[in-house]
């Protein structure tokens, strides 16, 4: 992997940005399309300042949408949903989201960073739909919890080392992506935010009971234009919720940084959350 972040100052104002590429192709990296992409942020960021509270219709960029995924994943772990650690016990087979999220978790995909034919107790991977149109298909097992649950184990146990004990993650997991372009969301939005950047979230969110509300920056969107940058404001809301609410999903899937870089996702138009700033 590779990243790099920069600061751009305009007099007393100055705002970082950032860029990375998570590759197994030496031939994929370019040091100067990176250092672009990283200058381009930054420097749009410039003269930030918040924004009135309230419901906002929101947009959430996929790099930030891949963050808040990684961060909710063990939701789906069979384990969590055992030790009553997940909201989603006893809800197989059931409408838990809008019918346009899919979430799937393929081992088997090409140049996929933790692609693997076997998990960590040896047992074949398994090309699956977590979350197929909206309905909840599987948890993800390894022996102990399939055992428990009796069906068969789905190919996610892990382990951190040879002496670790046996856990659950995902393989590469993520939401599979739509037909909507980034601007085309951006155009058909008379008043709302695009969030390119969501902080906190080891600390500003309760994984089962779904809540968030984290420390956030973006622009504003007014009549389908960005009108200018925002920050120092915090969007609230519940992952369950979201998932819920989503209206449209882009079709630029990205995977996130490089310790979620198994994670990825597209942009994320949604209904409604609530915007702290002024």
């Amino acid at each position: 992997y590779s990243y790099v972040s920069v600061l751009v100052k305009e007099g007393e104002d100055s705002k970082s940005g950032m860029s990375y590429k998570v590759s197994n192709d030496f031939k994929s990296f370019d040091a100067s399309q990176i250092a672009k992409e990283a200058v381009k942020e930054a420097l749009s960021l410039l003269g930030a300042k918040s924004i009135k509270s309230g419901q906002y219709k929101v947009i959430i960029r996929n790099n930030a949408v891949a963050d808040l995924l990684e961060s909710f994943s063990g939701i789906f772990s069979a384990e969590a949903v055992q030790k009553d650690l997940s909201l989603l016990k006893g809800k197989l087979n059931e409408e838990i989201a809008c019918k346009n999220l899919t979430i799937i978790d393929d081992p088997f995909m090409k140049d996929g960073m933790a692609s693997s034919s076997f998990d960590g107790e040896g047992v074949a991977c398994k090309y699956k739909k977590i979350i197929d149109k909206g309905i909840l298909k599987t948890y993800l097992h390894n022996l102990k919890t399939a055992n428990k649950d009796g069906v068969e184990s789905t190919g996610n146990a892990s382990k951190g080392s040879y002496k670790a004990s046996v856990g659950i993650s995902p393989t590469n997991m993520y939401i599979e992506k739509g037909e909507k372009t980034l601007q085309e969301m951006i155009n058909s939005i008379d008043k709302g935010l695009l969030i390119v950047n969501l902080e906190g979230l080891h600390a500003g969110l309760n994984a089962v009971s779904g809540d968030f509300s984290l420390a956030a920056s973006g622009f504003e969107i007014e009549n389908g234009k960005i009108k200018r940058p925002v920050n120092q404001i915090t969007v609230a809301g519940n992952f369950f919720e979201v998932i819920k609410n989503i209206e449209e999903v882009g079709n630029d899937l990205k995977f996130g940084l490089p310790g979620g870089a198994y994670i990825g996702a597209p942009s994320l138009k949604i209904k409604s959350l609530a915007i702290s700033g002024e």
